[in-house]
């Protein structure tokens, strides 16, 4: 079954539970796998596991997660005191105080503002602890999301199997008007001579000579089978486990290079109109192919 880049994922902490945890993932088309994590400074620590979870499950897309966590209790946060700085910046105030004759003396608003007399700190959490829960979290976004790559994806492989259904029939219906093409140009053939050559005896051989020379130009039966060839492929592709858009995506490529040479020796209006047709398909179908892991 194939996989969509396309999609979303989310899950959080249960309303009961102290520590809430909340994450999120949107996924999209990418040549390669490119992970792009947000998550609180506290929690940084853990990046290289989130990552290895995601490079574990997927294949191919850009993915962005976004990790969002609200601590236990209220006594994360402490306030340290500097006292020895606290004393000298004190000190250093009461001589300013004295030298200028000021006759002030510094207030508490004064001496707590400078710089690194009061230190704020988070309390650093158990991030063990930490990661056991917000796994169980984390896995259950990533399943939201693959179910719904899975679920894009399957939408994808029902359109990409009827356009190939269509390229089907226009390659039998050009190969059925193959063998019509020279037989038309033999008689043209003929008719020409007829009427530039009225008087004279026509060489029966000689037209038949132009005409195999003309078959052999234009003859396609090779792209043809090609194109039957790579159909079969591309089917079979569709039913396989894992990553299997680039294989797609080379697969649409010769199937245009066939087209285009069919177009290029088919001499034939009603053959070029049938190449137009497929050629169209096989557009939409490079479109689709781009979403597809």
């Amino acid at each position: 079954m194939i996989h969509s880049m396309t999609g979303y994922g989310q899950a959080e902490s249960a309303a009961e539970q102290l520590t809430w945890y909340k994450v999120e993932m949107r996924s999209v088309n990418h040549r390669y796998l490119d992970i792009s994590i947000r998550m609180p400074r506290e929690l940084q620590p853990l990046e290289d596991k989130v990552r290895q979870r995601l490079q574990q499950a997927l294949g191919r897309g850009r993915i962005d997660v976004f990790i969002h966590w609200r601590p236990e209790g209220e006594d994360t946060v402490s306030v340290t005191l500097d006292q020895n700085l606290l004393l000298a910046y004190f000190q250093a105030l009461g001589k300013i105080n004295e030298l200028c004759s000021l006759g002030q003396k510094p207030d508490l608003t004064t001496l707590a503002g400078f710089p690194d007399v009061l230190v704020v700190e988070k309390a650093q959490p158990d991030l063990e602890a930490v990661w056991s829960e917000l796994a169980v979290i984390l896995d259950q976004a990533l399943a939201d999301l693959l179910r719904r790559r899975r679920e894009e994806g399957a939408r994808l492989a029902a359109d990409l199997t009827l356009r190939l259904d269509i390229i089907e029939e226009t390659a039998k219906s050009i190969d059925s008007r193959s063998p019509v093409v020279v037989e038309e140009y033999r008689k043209r053939l003929e008719e020409r001579l007829n009427e530039f050559l009225s008087q004279a005896e026509i060489d029966s051989t000689r037209i038949l000579t132009e005409a195999a020379i003309f078959a052999d130009r234009c003859n396609i039966t090779e792209e043809l089978v090609r194109i039957t060839s790579h159909l079969t492929g591309f089917r079979t592709a569709l039913e396989e486990e894992g990553p299997i858009g680039r294989k797609l995506d080379f697969i649409t490529q010769e199937l245009l290079r066939e087209a285009n040479t069919i177009g290029a020796k088919a001499n034939d209006y009603e053959i070029a109109k049938q190449v137009v047709e497929l050629k169209a398909e096989l557009e939409k179908i490079r479109e689709q192919v781009q979403n597809i892991e």
